[in-house]
């Protein structure tokens, strides 16, 4: 595991990595969703390094090893990436993003349009286009944690090892509530070849907005595995799969 120390307004924020294999050959990184961290990716972090490829998994701020800091901003949870990839000297490589590490990958592709060569979006929360989308709540706010499925029992009831601020899924979710039309026409300057992965009618973000979000990006193509939230977990082997044929391309 590496410790990373980004400072910040806030001072030094630690960041944690584990990294496996030669990162100078476009590894994969691979970004976990809300209350989770970097354990997450296991099966599939064990399955690229089987193909030879390297692999760097973080812990975003707020969740596993890394600190907790005093702001939770979408932007922020990007700049720790970016800073990541900075501090391990990668170069190219592809990212791989569950929920809200989707939307920060996807955040840190249009940011870095010449580093993400290939991009997977796991049941990525989009922002809202309008105030139809922003009344309609397709990303749950005020609840945002409890309401992922296979979260919300471990919010309510926390393991001990499980280390995640609470204070997060509220200062995230605010963000949901406020349309923003220019993120979407944003989407079509994105050149990162993209897959796009919904869980189905199961998972609380509707499939037909994650569509959408397929066709607002220019090298994009959508699949449905029915799954609900968490598809990498609750069907890994096909998830797997899409994954590594995705990447292969």
């Amino acid at each position: 595991m590496r410790i990373l120390h980004r400072h910040t307004d806030g001072g030094s924020l630690r960041l944690a990595a584990a990294c496996s294999g030669d990162l100078s050959s476009r590894p994969v990184v691979l970004v976990h969703g809300m209350a989770s961290d970097h354990t997450t990716w296991a099966p599939l972090h064990r399955e690229l390094r089987t193909v030879g490829r390297s692999v760097v998994s973080v812990d975003l701020r707020g969740h596993g090893r890394s600190g907790r800091a005093t702001r939770y901003r979408l932007n922020d949870f990007r700049d720790d990436l970016a800073f990541v990839a900075d501090e391990l000297g990668l170069d190219e490589f592809d990212l791989v993003g569950h929920s809200l590490g989707a939307h920060t990958a996807l955040r840190l592709a249009m940011e870095l349009p010449g580093r993400v060569r290939r991009l997977v979006l796991e049941e990525c929360p989009p922002m809202p286009r309008d105030q139809a989308d922003v009344d309609e709540k397709i990303v749950p706010t005020a609840t945002l944690g409890e309401k992922i499925r296979g979260v919300s029992a471990l919010v309510a009831n926390p393991l001990p090892l499980l280390r995640f601020d609470r204070s997060l899924p509220n200062m995230v979710g605010r963000e949901f509530e406020v349309a923003a039309p220019r993120w979407w026409a944003d989407l079509a300057e994105s050149p990162a070849s993209t897959l796009v992965i919904s869980g189905g009618d199961r998972s609380f973000l509707p499939p037909r907005h994650l569509r959408s979000l397929a066709n607002a990006l220019p090298e994009a193509s959508f699949r449905t595995i029915e799954a609900g939230h968490s598809v990498h977990r609750d069907r890994s082997r096909e998830f797997t799969r899409a994954v590594l044929d995705f990447l292969a391309e």
